[in-house]
Parts: structure tokens; C-alpha cells; sequence
């Protein structure tokens, strides 16, 4: 009975492990991701190493969300949302360490202003 437990553990997880590894962006994400550095380009003024780092730190948030939303079993609203909210701290902080400070200063004002627009309720959902 335990070796029929532990195949059926070692085959689910194996194919867990394998399914997430070939989680690729949808062209709609890898779209999203050229019109986010460019974007942050022009209002940052991003070398090229910056601007390859940028586009490495955002393709690598992509998969890992594309990863929490094909668990299995589903999360539920609040996991995901919490997940989220872990993986753009994990984001900023990566940012953090590739943008000088003035770039960063600059990035987390536009990132600020995109929410200070939204209604108190909207804000008490998304937390």
C-alpha cells in the first residue's frame, strides 16, 4: 500500500514539476513585457543593461503568476491574490537592484500614481 502512495506522490509531483517548467508566456504577456521596458525606457532613460534586466525581472514575474494560476488545486481569490502581492514585492526588490536610485524613485511615482486613481473600495478589494 505505501509503495502504491509513494508512485502515485512521485508521479503527481513529477508532473507538477514538469508542467510548470513549460509554462511559457502567451504572446499576449511577452507583448505586454516589449511595451513595459520601452515604456520604461523612454521615462527612465534605461541603458541597455537596464532595459535587458528589466525585460529578464518581468518575463520571469510573468511565468511565476502563469505558474500560481495553473495550480493545481485552484487557489482560492485571497491565496492568489496574496501569491500576487508576494511576487510584486519579489518584483519591486528585484527592480530596486537594477535601477539607480533617481530610476527607481521615478518608477515607483508611475507605479504609485496607477493606483491613487482607484475608489476606497477598489483599494479594500485589491488588498
Amino acid at each position: 500500500m505505501r509503495t502504491i502512495i509513494a508512485i502515485c506522490a512521485i508521479t503527481f509531483f513529477g508532473s507538477v514539476i514538469i508542467h510548470a517548467q513549460e509554462t511559457t508566456p502567451s504572446v499576449v504577456d511577452k507583448a505586454w513585457v516589449t511595451l513595459n521596458t520601452a515604456q520604461l525606457n523612454l521615462q527612465l532613460d534605461l541603458s541597455d543593461e537596464h532595459e535587458m534586466n528589466v525585460k529578464e525581472i518581468d518575463m520571469r514575474y510573468i511565468k511565476r503568476h502563469q505558474t500560481l494560476e495553473q495550480s493545481t488545486p485552484k487557489l482560492s481569490e485571497k491565496e492568489m491574490s496574496d501569491k500576487t502581492a508576494a511576487l510584486m514585492t519579489e518584483r519591486d526588490r528585484d527592480l530596486r537592484a537594477v535601477l539607480n536610485p533617481e530610476q527607481y524613485a521615478k518608477w515607483d511615482a508611475m507605479r504609485q500614481k496607477g493606483t491613487t486613481d482607484l475608489t476606497p473600495e477598489k483599494k479594500e478589494k485589491m488588498k
